[in-house]
């Protein structure tokens, strides 16, 4: 009398196949989406890469006053795409304190109403004396990369020195505007 077996060779090998091929194609899915995702930053542009890393820096080891405490922190980027887009993607979901990052790409029309830190680019220096003004007695950490700007009202500026992304920074306007520079970047800077 012949007893078929609950499972055959062939059938489990082409149950394990199948698995295996499942398993394969998930691991693929994952590696291409993770793939895409880091190819939406151009990363070659590690200047403005920096220049994100640091605008976060700034945002994180610095001290506001009690006023400016409450709701999103709130930084804005005028007249650099990338720049907003590598502080977007990758600080788009942290917090500073126990406030979450609002990132804006802005311009002359934007309401700058508590607004934390403002990054102006170079590109925008005709527009310069506009922000300032709209900018003035208030608790707003104002940042640009043109040579120059630190006497125009600036907070830092960053610089490149020998190919690398620096800042120098005026910590009287900071202290004035009631921004306190944390140790971290008061160490970071370059001397004017």
């Amino acid at each position: 009398m012949y007893v078929k077996p609950l499972v055959s060779f062939n059938g489990l090998f082409s149950n394990m196949a199948k698995w295996v091929l499942k398993i394969s194609m998930f691991l693929l899915g994952i590696f291409l989406s993770t793939f895409l995702i880091a190819q939406k930053i151009d990363e070659s542009d590690t200047h403005a890469m920096m220049e994100a890393n640091f605008l976060f820096q700034f945002a994180n080891n610095s001290n506001w006053p009690t006023s400016m405490k409450n709701g999103s922190f709130k930084i804005c980027v005028v007249g650099n795409h990338a720049v907003y887009e590598h502080l977007q993607l990758k600080y788009g979901h942290q917090t500073v304190g126990k406030q979450p990052i609002e990132i804006i790409e802005a311009n002359m029309q934007s309401k700058f109403d508590n607004v934390h830190l403002v990054f102006i680019d170079k590109s925008k220096k005709p527009e310069w004396n506009a922000y300032v003004k709209t900018l003035k007695n208030k608790s707003t950490l104002l940042v640009s990369n043109w040579d120059g700007a630190l006497n125009n009202g600036a907070h830092i500026n960053f610089k490149l020195i020998n190919g690398s992304v620096r800042y120098e920074m005026n910590e009287l306007a900071m202290n004035d505007d009631q921004i306190q520079a944390g140790l971290k970047i008061i160490q970071w800077k370059v001397n004017q």
